[in-house]
């Protein structure tokens, strides 16, 4: 009986009720799937969002930072033309009352009014009273002359002794520019030489001294040669500037390996690795301009000395050095579209040039660091380049050295938390296959974690148990008791089959992304690789320059005095 009731009984709206509940469940897996691609393209946005914001900062900070140097620059040159502009007045007055005296057309009275005015207007400067004594010994007043030179060796020895000197020479007064050099090489310390002392060395450049004065220069600066080079302290100091200097010439990153700079851990050497390799070009034509660098020497003694004399009164003196600091950093800033870092790097490497005192050799290196800063033309850039070529080559070769020691030797990768490295990107096929290895370990453990819905299964079974029992009861209950505690069963099991998909399907996901990545990676690798090879290569090429530059490459003059010194 129970038999022909379960034969005849209608399972349809049982059957209907699990279509309807299997059909629920396919739209909720449906809106599970496009939950999750909404949510992995919004992860995508996000973190192209997170990078876009982090450029923006960067190129803000450097843009607040190149508007804020050019404010700074012009408020600061205001301040320098405050404080400091009537040096400038007394500056082209030095050289003009010369040429005019040249050409007589100025009168004695003219003269001496013009030269008293600027001492009252310029206290403390060394240079009005030296204009007075000027104009004073013109129109022959020795007493005035006396007193006026007086007080501008009180204000600055160093200067109004040089500037005589050099006025001295100008007049074709050789014995008294002779009197004038012994009286400042006797106050001049090798050790502590006044950064004016760079005027005498371009005097003996440009070959304005007659041969007894140029000799007795070049005597004292071989002397203080030998002296100096005796120990290593001072040779080091300036191997140290120049490394430090040759560091500063590579050239900021150009974003050329955006994935490597991404996702490798070890990028920033990479970065910085590459960056001294590229310095190896920027050196070899920073010397190449200064070896094919030439000066007109066709100029009459005349016109070069009034050059000297002009950067005697133009160089800065000591009470403008902060502010003309100041000036240089901002100016820094500005050529380097506001990468304030890589503008103090610099300055660092040129600190020493705006140093008050400086040895002999420190003095070289500033003039072939920058010769516009240190106050000399190219043609003496060149002299101290070819004095110091023995320890400028040395810091060369210590500096590559360096460089290639601190080449990583591996490009560590980190994509997806799958930790890899390579040394050249050769390894491809094997990096893929330990990336896919990692994705099945994921795998593994992500579907490890997914636990079988046993309890659903159970419950469901015991229900259908039940079931069976409650047919001898009633049929109907008996049916429905198992049509739920199917239900139970399938649900726990469907669940459990599409919880196990999209685990796999969200890891092929990752594995496809992640193994494109990784290719990229290593097409930049190779590419890195192939570069920093191609620009190391042109550290020799940079050292044979440096061991070819003789005395011989440059100016006739430069080369006589460098082969004489030397």
């Amino acid at each position: 009986m129970s038999q022909q009731v379960i034969s005849y009984a209608d399972l349809s709206v049982i059957n209907s009720a699990l279509r309807s509940i299997s059909a629920d469940m396919s739209g909720v897996h449906s809106e599970l799937g496009t939950l999750n691609f909404k949510q992995d393209l919004l992860e995508n946005e996000l973190t192209k969002l997170a990078d876009s914001f982090a450029d923006f900062v960067n190129a803000d900070i450097k843009h607040k930072s190149l508007q804020l140097a050019e404010t700074r620059q012009g408020n600061l040159k205001q301040d320098l033309q405050i404080k400091f502009g009537y040096y400038a007045e007394l500056r082209r007055m030095a050289t003009g009352i010369l040429q005019s005296v040249d050409v007589g057309i100025v009168g004695d009275d003219t003269l001496r009014f013009t030269t008293e005015e600027v001492m009252i207007k310029a206290p403390g400067y060394w240079l009005a009273p030296a204009l007075v004594a000027l104009a004073a010994w013109i129109r022959d007043d020795r007493r005035t002359n006396e007193k006026a030179l007086t007080e501008a060796l009180k204000r600055d020895d160093y200067k109004t002794t040089l500037f005589f000197l050099l006025l001295m020479r100008r007049l074709q007064r050789n014995d008294a520019s002779l009197k004038w050099l012994e009286r400042y090489f006797m106050h001049q310390n090798p050790h502590h030489l006044d950064r004016e002392f760079i005027v005498i060395l371009e005097a003996v450049t440009t070959g304005v001294f007659p041969p007894a004065a140029r000799q007795f220069m070049m005597t004292n600066v071989k002397s203080w040669l030998d002296q100096l080079t005796q120990g290593d302290l001072f040779i080091n100091e300036q191997k140290i500037q120049w490394i430090r200097f040759f560091k500063t010439l590579g050239p900021l990153s150009d974003g050329k390996y955006p994935l490597l700079g991404k996702f490798s851990t070890n990028w920033e050497l990479l970065e910085i690795s590459l960056r001294e390799a590229k310095a190896h070009e920027v050196i070899s034509d920073h010397f190449k301009s200064i070896v094919a660098a030439s000066a007109d020497f066709s100029k009459s003694t005349k016109v070069q000395l009034d050059e000297i004399l002009s950067l005697l009164v133009t160089n800065f003196d000591d009470e403008e050095l902060p502010l003309q600091e100041q000036v240089r950093l901002n100016q820094l800033i500005i050529q380097m579209d506001g990468d304030k870092s890589a503008a103090q790097a610099v300055m660092a490497a040129e600190k020493d040039i705006f140093s008050e005192k400086v040895d002999f050799l420190q003095l070289l290196t500033n003039a072939s660091f920058n010769p516009e800063l240190s106050g000399v033309t190219k043609v003496t850039q060149s002299l101290a380049v070819s004095i110091s070529q023995p320890w400028i080559t040395e810091a060369y070769n210590t500096y590559t050295a360096q460089s290639r020691n601190s080449i990583p030797q591996n490009i560590e990768l980190n994509i997806d938390s799958f930790k890899a490295s390579t040394i050249n990107g050769s390894d491809e096929t094997e990096l893929i296959e330990k990336q896919n290895t990692y994705y099945q370990n994921v795998l593994k453990i992500d579907l490890g974690k997914l636990s079988f819905p046993y309890e659903g299964v159970i419950i469901g079974a015991l229900i259908c148990m039940g079931s069976i029992w409650a047919f001898t009861l009633s049929v109907v209950a008996g049916l429905i008791g198992l049509g739920i505690g199917g239900v139970l069963i399938w649900n726990g099991i469907n669940k459990h089959a599409k919880a196990k998909r999209k685990i796999i399907e969200d890891l092929e996901e990752r594995k496809r992304k992640a193994n494109e990545v990784l290719r990229g990676c290593i097409a930049e690798a190779v590419d890195y690789r192939i570069e920093h090879t191609t620009e190391d290569v042109k550290a020799e090429l940079a050292l044979q320059l440096l061991t070819s530059i003789i005395p011989e490459d440059f100016s006739s003059v430069s080369r006589e005095t460098a082969r004489n010194i030397i």
